[in-house]
């Protein structure tokens, strides 16, 4: 969308914050999307008595008020909870991908229609700029409220347009939707959502994240067994999200390990120490004489589906 700068046809990308999202569910709703997605009436039953069956009581002054049963919500922080939120998510998934409902994008002519993107209660909506397209996804949005319970918080919504969308069409759909906010698309889940050719560029926050948290520490204030957990436990386990959805460039892999070992081997802050050994050594199993550390350049994740 930020390269397209030519063609008659724009794209917005809608970026939904949900108000309450676990406090406002409908129990009926979640029911009926179970049902509908052909659960067993009995797993439903089950299911149900444990989101209905909840109490709550206030403690007003030091004393336990009486306590009262909720009618609708779900505890958030419960480990059911996120996977009756994605039920609920579906509803609105199914409603977006209706034949007769233009709205999604193609990436090309011969691929696909992209309507949405769903994490969680984390919600990206893509869709043409054009006053149609915005009209019937506000019609959408409001079914999906009066069914499911839950309520979209326009104030902190945004939305993000492609190059070749005028000011005067942005400012309609604006008006459509009630968003005011521009989605600035740098970062979607603490990950970059473009990587061009420099890889290396777009993944320098990782190093700026080992730089910082290496700066926190005075090299005299941990000794050898303590930086071993320190570069194991918080350093190297920086790197587990991110490689598991992209594959570093090993330059920069090589970089980041260039920093660890001039961490594990200084004594005084801002002296580099002597290096009694190549970091490759250093991560040999300890049965071959090394200390266990990973190898990150080696390190090869399966991409999330």
């Amino acid at each position: 969308m930020r390269t397209k700068r030519v063609g008659r046809k724009s794209r917005f990308a809608l970026k939904l914050d949900m108000s309450k999202a676990y406090d406002r569910v409908e129990w009926p709703f979640i029911e009926a999307m179970m049902l509908k997605m052909g659960f067993s009436s009995n797993w439903v039953s089950l299911i149900l008595n444990c989101i209905t069956s909840v109490s709550y009581s206030v403690v007003f002054n030091g004393q336990v008020c009486k306590s009262f049963l909720p009618s609708r919500g779900l505890h958030q922080g419960d480990p059911l909870s996120p996977y009756l939120l994605l039920l609920c998510g579906e509803g609105l998934s199914s409603l977006l991908r209706q034949e007769h409902v233009d709205i999604g994008i193609r990436i090309t002519r011969a691929a696909p229609r992209v309507t949405h993107l769903f994490f969680a209660d984390d919600n990206l909506i893509f869709g043409e700029a054009t006053t149609s397209c915005a009209a019937k996804l506000w019609n959408l949005l409001g079914l999906y409220e009066s069914c499911s319970g839950q309520v979209v918080n326009f104030d902190k919504s945004g939305i993000f347009f492609s190059a070749n969308c005028i000011e005067d069409n942005q400012n309609d759909i604006r008006r459509i939707l009630r968003i005011t906010s521009n989605l600035c698309p740098e970062k979607y889940l603490g990950l970059p959502t473009m990587v061009g050719q420099n890889k290396k560029k777009a993944f320098m926050t990782l190093r700026d994240r080992f730089i910082a948290c290496i700066s926190s520490w005075s090299p005299r204030s941990l000794s050898q067994g303590g930086k071993e957990v320190y570069i194991k436990s918080i350093l190297q386990a920086i790197l587990t999200y991110t490689m598991s959805c992209f594959l570093l460039p090993k330059t920069f892999c090589n970089e980041l390990e260039s920093i660890m070992a001039r961490f594990w081997w200084q004594n005084i802050k801002h002296k580099q120490g002597i290096h009694w050994c190549l970091w490759s050594g250093l991560c040999q199993l300890k049965e071959d004489g090394g200390l266990g550390f990973r190898d990150m350049s080696k390190i090869q994740y399966c991409p999330v589906s």
